[in-house]
Formats: C-alpha cells, sequence, structure tokens
C-alpha cells in the first residue's frame, strides 16, 4: 500500500538568509548568564548557539558576549562583551539571535573579521 503524503519527494528548502553563515573551527563561545554556550555559525547579523539549555525564549530581548577564535589564527580571536541580541527561536537546532543597535566600534569589528574569515578559503 502506497501512503501518497509520505512517498513526496522532498523540496529543498530555500536559504533565505543575507549572509553566509561561518563555521568556527576552534573555541568559539558566546555568554549567556554567566554560562559559555559553543557557536555554531555565526554573521554579521546574528548567530546560532548549540546546545542551549537556559532560560530565554523567543521574542527575548539579552544581552551577551562572544568569543570568535579559530585555530592557528593568524587575524586572532574576537572578542566582544554587552552584545544586544534579539532571539529568534530556540529549537532542536539550538539559539539563534539577531544582533540589534551596535555600537559603531562593534559593528566595525564584527563586519571586519567577518570579510576576513569569508574571503579566506577556510
Amino acid at each position: 500500500m502506497r501512503i501518497p503524503f509520505l512517498s513526496r519527494p522532498r523540496t529543498p528548502i530555500s536559504n533565505r538568509r543575507r549572509q553566509r553563515r561561518l563555521e568556527p573551527h576552534g573555541d568559539s563561545y558566546a555568554r549567556i548568564d554567566g554560562r559559555d554556550h559553543p557557536i555554531r555559525n555565526w554573521s554579521e547579523d546574528g548567530l546560532l548557539v548549540s546546545p542551549y539549555a537556559g532560560g530565554l525564549v523567543a521574542g527575548q530581548r539579552a544581552t551577551l558576549s562572544i568569543v570568535i577564535s579559530d585555530w592557528h589564527d593568524p587575524d586572532g580571536a574576537l572578542r566582544i562583551d554587552g552584545l544586544a541580541v534579539t532571539v529568534l527561536r530556540i529549537d532542536r537546532y539550538g539559539l539563534a539571535v539577531r544582533f540589534r543597535r551596535l555600537e559603531r566600534y562593534k559593528s566595525a569589528a564584527l563586519k571586519l573579521h567577518y570579510a576576513r574569515k569569508h574571503r579566506s578559503p577556510t
């Protein structure tokens, strides 16, 4: 017996992101409420923290600190404290946040670090 709704091919999910997400290859983490959570991927707009077990909920505004570092990276680690974020979702993939109202120097540091990593082959 063939069940029509289970036998349909899966259609690919379109990528609606504005920017390519970069995966850190090192000890990169986000400090949320005094606990460190590993960063799964990031861009100039936000990041995905996985796994996440905490008290934040979707739509909530929060403040966190990030450290993005790669092994053998000549650029060094990016450390930013006091990032204002909005929680987009919490699901099986982790905690997705978008940066909001960044100070000019924090935004410039993120954009510069992203441009260096986006351009590099690794």
